[in-house]
């Protein structure tokens, strides 16, 4: 089966938004036969984009374009077009679409996991992760944001990051940096909007929760150090001091 583009196509429409941040028509052509080549092979491997996106298997590497685009090789008339500008338009338009949805409640999830790389050398900033036998392993950390409605689901953020990057300060900036950027994205959404978070254990964090709260925010978060002491309130409303099992057992 071919694919056929058209100009009112689920695909065209959905990469309509970054067409600004192209400055000139072969590099809108790399990009969007990229993104088709990745739907179609399931892959980041770029000989495999190129096999499965037409303009680029039709052509004498195809592959190197795909490379040369995401190096910044033959990016000079598209300056802004990088991952944070791209994240940032993703956003902006998922933003958008809640705003014409008009939701009064938005739950955020937040995900920070391991891009796992064992077999790479000439990467740049390859950091060491956990693989799943508990192995350090080349690889990146990952941290995204999912917003999600009944009706709705978009990405508010995405960041690839390695320890070992120019400007690297630490994982909880990069956590902190990611939590106010998607409520500073959702202020124009209204007051009234209830915001979640659903959170992991790895965000466990006296530090983290402060932020949400600061922020109007609610959150839901599974527990790491459950050895802490807390203060609850058992059925009767009356406050007490103790440890998280004792706050399960008065609730």
């Amino acid at each position: 089966m071919k694919w056929e583009l058209a100009w009112n196509d689920p695909f065209t429409r959905y990469l309509e938004p970054f067409d600004t941040l192209v400055g000139d028509r072969r590099t809108w052509v790399t990009l969007t036969e990229t993104v088709r080549g990745i739907i179609c092979s399931g892959s980041l491997v770029c000989q495999r984009i190129a096999a499965h996106a037409p303009v680029l298997a039709s052509v004498k590497k195809g592959a190197q374009r795909v490379i040369r685009m995401v190096t910044h090789v033959t990016t000079k008339r598209s300056p802004n077009l990088d991952p944070a500008h791209l994240t940032a338009q993703l956003r902006q338009h998922a933003v958008a679409q809640l705003q014409a949805a008009s939701p009064d409640e938005l739950w955020l999830l937040a995900d920070g996991s391991d891009l796992r790389k064992p077999y790479a050398k000439a990467l740049p900033d390859l950091m060491k992760v956990r693989a799943l036998d508990k192995r350090l392993v080349p690889g990146y950390r990952t941290l995204t944001v999912l917003g999600l409605t009944p009706h709705w689901r978009g990405v508010l953020y995405h960041r690839l990051f390695s320890s070992k990057e120019d400007g690297f300060i630490s994982e909880p900036h990069e956590v902190q940096t990611a939590l106010q950027t998607v409520s500073h994205a959702l202020d124009d959404l209204g007051p009234l909007l209830a915001v979640s978070w659903v959170l992991d254990s790895g965000f466990d964090d006296v530090a983290v929760w402060r932020t949400i709260w600061e922020q109007d925010e609610h959150l839901v978060c599974r527990l790491c150090h459950e050895e802490r002491r807390i203060e609850y309130r058992d059925a009767q409303g009356t406050w007490h001091e103790g440890t998280i099992a004792d706050a399960r057992r008065a609730s």
